[in-house]
């Protein structure tokens, strides 16, 4: 095949366009072919003019794999994700297939947002601790590996984002997760219920795990499309969201929206700007960005978008210290908005994960709109390490091995954020002496220009030679491997096909 043929395995984003990337229009645009689930396909239909599209039906992931790399043979080939890739999609599969086939360098990730980050900037979630996404789907993976890692989750008192909680026929298994959460009547956590995020007939609204475990007609709201947020320890919810028990629909008003692609009226908005490179921006961040009269944030993520700014740009970096520039700039908006003009304040990467965010929404009501989180973009440039149950830990405050080692053992990848690359080496090292051959990656800088990125194993872990912060360590989950230079975690699809 053509040297020249790229893959592209993209994520679209939830569903509303606004929250797609530019990277992911451009993969789309680049590709002579593109491959995907039906209802996935239809979010992107307007990009598909002119090019050759494959379309596939629920289970038919293998399938769509291998017809992308055969594709290679006529031209480059975008293979669709919702969301993002690495989180329960196909970034794993995708370059499993192709490896061997292809030289992997052939091969790129392109991250979106995924259900769970915009769900929590709709609502105004901040996770300032650490968070665990689990899948209660048991068609790729066995439901005691499921269960355990709920239960270690709830015994860590973590917030957990819950994918695919119920369908047709898996019924129990929701109710199950939540007993756990409730640790036999212990706690009652607080449970954001977000069905169709970003798509037609959004319905979010705050909730128990004893009122969905005790109320039928709740249960049934819940089905393959939604998404659960159970409350946990360093989960921050801010102002002006909806209470629980309220119900925010997509048909209900703005405030169940997010603002339109291009502008946005006069008040304070929270923009991600996802990791640095500007190609991997939201749509609705670039409108935010040219169309707000005033931007206020740090002044990296100020110069990493400086050339699409349409208004005033101000860092507040002389303001004190970082509690204090926060403050300026929560100030400036609001001085902005009573003057009837339009403020964006900007957070790297997505608003709701390790961010000071929650700084902002305690001080105003805003909206948030969310970005490409350090960990996804990260996860992207090593490959496909995230595609099972995956767990993000704070570089704030001392990071602790023994949570991140356990968490490992119960089957999950772990990401640690935004620590010294140091500190973050001698966790792996320690980490990795009860799993000498678990892949790990180090990365400094995802995406910018001075991007620095270290892949290896447990036994043969080397202190980088790079040094300071804003580095991201993701220790691989089981059955994972490295290729060509790349991580690749098996998603489980074995036990279905034979491939």
């Amino acid at each position: 095949m053509p040297s020249e043929n790229r893959l592209y395995i993209v994520g679209i984003g939830p569903g509303e366009r606004g929250q797609m990337t530019r990277r992911a229009v451009e993969a789309i645009s680049e590709a002579e072919s593109v491959v995907g689930y039906r209802p996935y396909l239809e979010l992107v239909s307007d990009l598909l003019g002119g090019k050759r599209v494959v379309s596939t039906g629920m289970g038919q992931e293998v399938e769509r794999a291998k017809e992308a790399v055969g594709l290679l043979e006529e031209g480059s080939v975008a293979l669709i994700s919702s969301g993002d890739p690495n989180v329960y999609g196909m970034a794993g599969l995708g370059l499993e297939v192709a490896s061997g086939r292809v030289d992997l360098r052939r091969v790129e990730v392109v991250p979106g947002i995924t259900s769970f980050l915009a769900a929590a900037c709709r609502v105004g979630i901040t996770f300032t601790d650490s968070v665990a996404a689990i899948s209660c789907s048991d068609l790729l993976t066995p439901w005691d590996r499921i269960e355990e890692r709920a239960r270690i989750a709830s015994e860590m008192k973590m917030p957990m984002a819950i994918y695919n909680p119920r369908s047709r026929r898996r019924t129990w298994q929701l109710d199950r997760i939540l007993e756990i959460a409730t640790s036999g009547g212990d706690r009652d956590p607080e449970v954001l219920v977000a069905k169709n995020v970003a798509r037609d007939g959004e319905t979010l609204f705050w909730t128990r795990a004893t009122e969905i475990l005790e109320g039928e007609d709740i249960r049934e709201e819940v089905d393959m499309f939604t998404l659960l947020i159970l409350e946990g320890e360093g989960m921050v919810r801010g102002e002006g969201t909806a209470g629980e028990g309220e119900r925010r629909r997509g048909a209900a008003g703005p405030e169940a929206r997010s603002p339109p692609v291009g502008g946005h009226p006069a008040g304070v908005q929270i923009v991600g700007v996802g990791p640095g490179d500007p190609r991997h921006l939201t749509l609705e961040a670039e409108g935010l960005l040219r169309t707000s009269d005033l931007l206020l944030g740090a002044e990296r993520h100020l110069s990493a978008v400086r050339l699409l700014a349409g208004g005033e740009t101000i860092s507040h970096e002389g303001a004190g210290g970082f509690d204090d520039r926060i403050a300026a700039r929560v100030r400036a908006a609001e001085e902005a908005a009573r003057l009837g003009k339009s403020a964006s304040i900007l957070f790297g990467g997505d608003p709701s994960t390790f961010s000071s965010a929650w700084r902002v929404r305690n001080s105003s009501k805003v909206r948030a709109s969310p970005g490409v989180g350090a960990f996804l973009a990260a996860a992207a440039r090593v490959g496909a390490p995230l595609v099972n149950d995956f767990a993000l830990l704070s570089g704030r405050g001392k990071l602790d091995g023994e949570k991140a080692k356990r968490l490992l053992e119960g089957g999950y990848a772990v990401v640690l954020y935004n620590q010294d690359s140091r500190n973050l080496s001698s966790h792996a090292e320690e980490i990795c002496k009860t799993d000498p051959d678990r892949p790990f990656a180090l990365l400094q800088d995802a995406t910018r220009p001075q991007e620095r990125i270290f892949i290896g194993r447990g036994e043969d872990l080397a202190r980088p030679a790079f040094e300071g912060r804003r580095s991201t360590l993701i220790l691989a989950g089981p059955k994972a491997d490295i290729r060509e230079g790349r991580i690749i975690a098996r998603r489980g699809y074995e036990r279905k096909y034979d491939y």
